[in-house]
């Protein structure tokens, strides 16, 4: 019994970083009135938040672990929309199909220069801190 609440616990605990971060960006959105996701802000905080060592992994792990094993849950909501809006999607599918093309590609491609270049910028990283010699 004990195992379980320590289990339900760290569920909460985890829960309530997430929404804390969530909460924090609304805050952030509403007050500087950034044209931006809270939602994003939220991610990009915790991200950072995670990369700084503020949060450790395993207060939020379990937390986490749910929500992914979960996800399809989350999107019944977003399927049961598309069907409320069919007609508008079968007028239009061409345009959203372009869209959605031109978008993931140009996600693709420009992730993968991000990573060129950050690789680069590690690489000569390396080399100037190690006095020039190549590995």
């Amino acid at each position: 019994m004990d195992n379980i609440l320590k289990k339900i616990l760290n569920f909460m605990q985890g829960f309530a970083i997430l929404m804390f971060f969530y909460c924090v960006s609304m805050i952030f959105v509403k007050i500087l009135h950034f044209a931006f996701s809270p939602a994003i802000l939220g991610l990009v905080l915790f991200a950072l938040a995670l990369i700084f060592g503020i949060i450790k992994e395993e207060w939020i792990k379990n937390t986490c672990n749910f929500f992914i094993d979960n996800m399809a849950m989350f999107l019944v909501p977003f399927i049961a929309g598309l069907l409320v809006y069919k007609s508008v999607l079968a007028q239009n599918w061409l345009v959203i199909f372009l869209v959605i093309f031109i978008a993931t590609t140009a996600t693709i491609v420009f992730t993968g220069l991000f990573v060129e270049w950050g690789l680069k910028f590690l690489r000569l990283y390396k080399i100037k801190k190690s006095g020039g010699k190549h590995d």
